[in-house]
């Protein structure tokens, strides 16, 4: 709550010291956050049970206060701060185990782009930049179920079940690292709400670099298993936005 504070403060007095610059616009963009679908193989070994992770589409929001300085008619460079929720729908499978849930990634992310003006009225920016992410708490919840037709188990046993389900709910904020890059590419539409009015459509891809630890060397199951990172996730966000 504290960084959300301070984020809007510090937001508010750049705004005030530059809005009388007639080169810098302050922009207010909002929308939602589109997850990429991936599947990451977490071991070299080919036997069966072999770690999996699939992430399939998942819908979470933004909301970026920027600052837009014209360099001249025909480029521009963005720079802005924000807060990031990115969800994931996430399948866990090791063998006879599969998990299935939802991650939730909140932070705070600094984004800086250069925009080259073309089309009409020099209404659309393409930008190339990169971003900063400050990671405030990352969940996943969902359920575990052991399908026990994998497991040796005498199916006349009257204890027996074909499956169990178990729901759980884990902060796996130790999972990312507290601060990473990334790298995107956005397009922006300009146009009119009125004759003082103006905003713009947006639609951006994220890939980030470092946001997932590396594979703790030091866990019971190294000796067993040689493991690889899991994939870094990609985003798409698609907002809508105002000059202000």
């Amino acid at each position: 709550m504290k960084k959300r504070i301070l984020l809007v403060v510090l937001i508010g007095f750049l705004a005030k010291i530059y809005s009388q610059d007639k080169k810098i616009e302050f922009q207010l963009s909002l929308g939602s956050t589109l997850s990429i679908p991936k599947t990451s193989e977490l071991t070299n070994t080919n036997v069966d049970g072999s770690p999996e992770i699939k992430s399939s589409i998942n819908i979470g929001a933004y909301i970026l206060p920027s600052f837009n300085y014209l360099i001249n008619e025909n480029s521009s460079i963005d720079f802005g701060i924000g807060f990031y929720l990115d969800r994931f729908s996430i399948e866990d499978k090791m063998g006879a185990i599969t998990n299935k849930g939802n991650r939730n990634i909140s932070q705070i992310q600094i984004p800086v782009n250069y925009n080259f003006h073309f089309g009409q009225d020099k209404s659309y920016h393409f930008g190339i930049g990169g971003f900063t992410s400050f990671l405030i708490s990352a969940k996943e919840k969902g359920d575990t179920i052991t399908d026990f037709t994998q497991i040796i188990i005498d199916p006349n046993d009257p204890t027996f079940s074909s499956n169990s389900t178990v729901s759980y709910n884990n902060d796996i904020k130790d999972n990312y690292n507290s601060v990473s890059f990334g790298a995107f590419i956005q397009l922006k539409k300009f146009f009119s709400f009125s004759s003082e009015k103006r905003g713009f459509i947006l639609l951006k891809i994220n890939q980030y670099i470092n946001s997932i630890k590396n594979n703790d060397s030091d866990s019971d199951l190294s000796q067993y298993i040689e493991f690889k990172n899991e994939k870094e996730p990609t985003t798409v966000n698609l907002g809508i936005g105002i000059i202000i």
